[in-house]
C-alpha cells in the first residue's frame, strides 16, 4: 500500500475502534475491517438510503447526525432514531437481504463509514464474538426503539413531552436541574412525539410557563425532575 492509502486505512481504523458496537475489538479485527469499509461523505438533507433500497452494509456515524425514519399510516415521518458519532446503525443488514426496513437521511453534513454486508458476513463467518457484538447492538436499538412506543401511547402531547424529558434525566428524584440536549430542530422531536412542531411549541411554553423546564435554542433545562415526575404522575393515572 502507499502512503496515502495507510493513511486512510489507519484514519477508519481509528474511527472503528471508536464506535460503540467495536470498543474492545482486537486491532486485527479492526485492520482487517478498515481494509474493506469506505468513508461516504453525506450532505445536509442527503439520504444513505430510503425505506426498501437493497442492502449494501450497515454505518457508524463518524461526524454528523443521521435521522433513522419510517412514514407511518398517516404519511407523516415518525424518527426510529437519530444517531450520533460512534454509533452504529442499519445492522440488521447483516441477517436480512429484504431491503432496509426504514430509511436514513443527514440532519446536517455527515461522514458515516460503510461496512459492507459480503465482507463483513465473511469475516464474522470466522469471528463469532462479531456476531455476538451485532446481537449486543440490535438489542440495544430495540429497547430504544420500545422506549418510543412506550412514550407514544399518551394521548396529550404534554404528557408525551414530559415522558420525553424524564427518560433523559439520570435520577427521576433529584431536585437539581438537567439540561437536555435537543440534538435536533424541534421539528425533528415533535415528529419523533407525533405531533406538529406548533403543537410541541405549546407545551414546552405551557411547562415553561408552570416553572417546570427553561427551553434554549439547542437545549432544555428541566428545573426540578422530581416535581416534573409528580407532574407526570398526576396526568397519567
Amino acid at each position: 500500500m502507499n502512503r496515502l492509502e495507510d493513511m486512510r486505512r489507519a484514519a477508519l481504523q481509528y474511527s472503528i475502534s471508536r464506535a460503540s458496537i467495536f470498543v474492545g475489538l482486537p486491532a486485527d479485527d479492526l485492520c482487517h475491517i478498515s481494509g474493506y469499509a469506505s468513508l461516504k461523505v453525506v450532505a445536509r438533507g442527503a439520504y444513505l438510503f430510503q425505506q426498501e433500497d437493497p442492502v449494501i452494509g450497515f454505518f457508524i456515524v463518524r461526524t454528523g447526525l443521521i435521522n433513522v425514519h419510517r412514514i407511518n399510516a398517516h404519511g407523516r415521518e415518525q424518527i426510529v432514531h437519530l444517531l450520533r458519532q460512534g454509533d452504529s446503525f442499519a445492522e440488521r443488514a447483516i441477517t436480512s437481504d429484504t431491503g432496509y426496513p426504514a430509511s436514513a437521511r443527514a440532519v446536517e453534513d455527515s461522514e458515516v463509514i460503510l461496512i459492507p454486508i459480503k465482507e463483513f458476513r465473511a469475516h464474522m463467518a470466522k469471528k463469532p464474538d462479531l456476531a455476538w457484538r451485532m446481537v449486543a447492538s440490535m438489542s440495544q436499538h430495540l429497547r430504544s426503539l420500545v422506549s418510543t412506543l412506550e412514550g407514544l401511547r399518551f394521548k396529550d402531547i404534554e404528557s408525551r413531552l414530559i415522558f420525553w424529558l424524564l427518560q433523559r434525566c439520570p435520577d427521576g428524584t433529584s431536585s437539581s436541574p438537567v439540561d437536555i440536549e435537543l440534538g435536533a430542530s424541534k421539528s425533528s422531536l415533535a415528529s419523533d412525539l407525533a405531533t406538529r412542531r406548533e403543537t410541541l411549541s405549546r407545551a414546552f411554553r405551557k411547562l415553561s410557563q408552570a416553572g417546570e423546564i427553561e427551553v434554549h435554542p439547542r437545549a432544555i433545562t428541566v428545573l426540578k425532575p422530581v416535581r416534573l415526575h409528580k407532574l407526570f404522575s398526576q396526568k397519567t393515572v
